[in-house]
């Protein structure tokens, strides 16, 4: 069983053949178990670099001239004793110093077992960690400033401070309770806890309302196409990949389960969800693809309605009535298969496509592009904004609390005051929990399991 105290080891860099990997050490012991393995008289000195062999410890065989830096606790990436160990790209001198490594009781580091030691030693928060993940992972620029602005700590800034507002209105609360005829407390209202308190509510309402907008910087716009069955949704869909992802056929339901691919549309990410078509079935297996369908839908930023034309006044009618019906935005109408009419009976209101010559796609691609810029544009670079369900959950939890101590409130205080100072402490919690200053085993399980080893 792994523990924080075991001194791990694992290649930072991606796999395969490459001109330079580097090796990460960390662990308490890092500096002079890895002096097993490196040939020199003296440890290396902090943060100067050095050239040394590094050999097989069984057999004495250099393995590699390598360029080597150590840093010493608590100055280093973890907060722990680090070495780097700079070598030659190739898979076979890699896999040799790891092995080597490994013979002098270092352990293979799980996912992201070293950013998780650096939270843990109070390196960085939970938030930041986060942001580091999505730099890493960043493909385009809206996630690149996703993960910018956590890493920066614009985040953690903004619920410090709150959690600041938040303990002093407890510890005003805690000495009324335990002090009730003294001093400052003694007969006064509640105006330092209702003033600090709505402050934070106001604010936390204002974290969440970024979450919609957060969420397409950094995953994507989530775009669902909807339709009946042979509508030309999986075409559309290869058509904008670039590529044949899904599978398209005459056969009415082909598509049964939902396929949700990544893009880039002039340079912005967006997620298509390709869906078992819209229609009654007494097909079971194609039944479940209708109900997880319209699940998705749900949960869409913007919903394409496919549709060919000559089924344009129908198919909307029908989808519609249903899109209406659970209060969602209404869609983005494409029609489809314009090869094959006159483009001039198109709905003004439709942009028509073509999937086989590619006539109309570039209107779609610039409406879907617009839809990303819209949304990322409320987004301030020097403002926090959460980016991520683990961040709304916190948020949510913190400012439910908040509501609760609003509603309760005496102006005059009294029997009131041990129950606002439970939902107070609670809500600093839900808080703490977002940028890690308390902590929760299964919360750091499912942040740092993402992580690629070696991060």
């Amino acid at each position: 069983m792994s523990t924080n105290t075991d001194s791990i080891v694992a290649l930072s860099t991606p796999t395969g053949a490459g001109g330079v990997a580097v090796i990460r050490l960390s662990g308490t012991d890092a500096i002079v178990r890895a002096a097993a393995i490196i040939s020199r008289k003296s440890p290396p000195r902090d943060r100067r670099a050095c050239v040394a062999n590094v050999k097989d410890p069984s057999t004495g065989e250099v393995i590699d001239r390598c360029l080597i830096l150590a840093f010493r606790a608590p100055n280093s990436f973890t907060g722990e004793n680090v070495v780097e160990i700079q070598c030659h790209g190739g898979p076979y001198i890699v896999q040799r110093i790891l092995k080597a490594c490994l013979s002098c009781g270092f352990r293979a580091a799980e996912p992201g077992e070293f950013t998780r030691r650096a939270v843990l030693n109070g390196k960085m928060d939970l938030t930041e960690a986060e942001g580091l993940r999505e730099l890493i992972e960043a493909q385009t620029e809206q996630e690149w400033r996703a993960g910018k602005q956590l890493s920066e700590g614009h985040l953690k800034k903004a619920t410090i401070e709150l959690r600041k507002k938040l303990l002093e209105a407890l510890a005003y609360l805690e000495a009324r309770i335990d002090f009730p005829d003294e001093g400052d407390t003694a007969g006064v209202s509640l105006h330092h806890v209702t003033t600090r308190v709505e402050t934070a509510r106001k604010a936390l309402a204002h974290l969440a309302s970024t979450y919609a907008s957060g969420r397409v910087s950094a995953e994507g716009l989530r775009v669902c196409l909807l339709g009946a069955p042979n509508a030309g949704k999986s075409s559309l869909m290869n058509a904008l990949l670039g590529h044949d992802r899904a599978i398209v056929s005459e056969i009415p339901g082909t598509t049964r389960d939902y396929l949700d691919e990544k893009c880039l549309v002039s340079g912005r990410l967006i997620r298509l969800i390709d869906m078992a078509g819209l229609r009654e079935t007494t097909d079971l297996v194609e039944q479940l693809g209708v109900a997880r369908a319209k699940e998705l839908a749900r949960q869409a930023d913007i919903l394409l309605l496919v549709t060919p034309l000559e089924d344009v006044t129908q198919d909307k009618a029908a989808i519609l009535s249903w899109i209406r019906s659970e209060s969602l935005p209404d869609p983005l109408v494409i029609v489809t298969k314009i090869d094959l009419k006159d483009t001039h009976d198109i709905p003004q209101d439709c942009i028509g496509v073509s999937n086989l010559t590619g006539e109309g796609l570039d209107e779609l691609r610039k409406r879907l592009a617009a839809e990303v810029d819209q949304r990322l544009g409320s987004l301030r670079n020097e403002a926090a904004w959460l980016t991520n369900a683990r961040h709304l959950d916190c948020v949510e939890r913190a400012k439910g609390r908040l509501d609760a101590i609003m509603e309760r409130i005496q102006p005059s205080g009294g029997d009131e005051d041990e129950i606002l100072a439970f939902e107070l402490r609670e809500a600093t919690q839900a808080l703490g929990l977002l940028i890690g200053e308390v902590y929760a085993d299964d919360v750091l399980d499912v942040v740092f399991s993402s992580f690629c080893i070696g991060k």
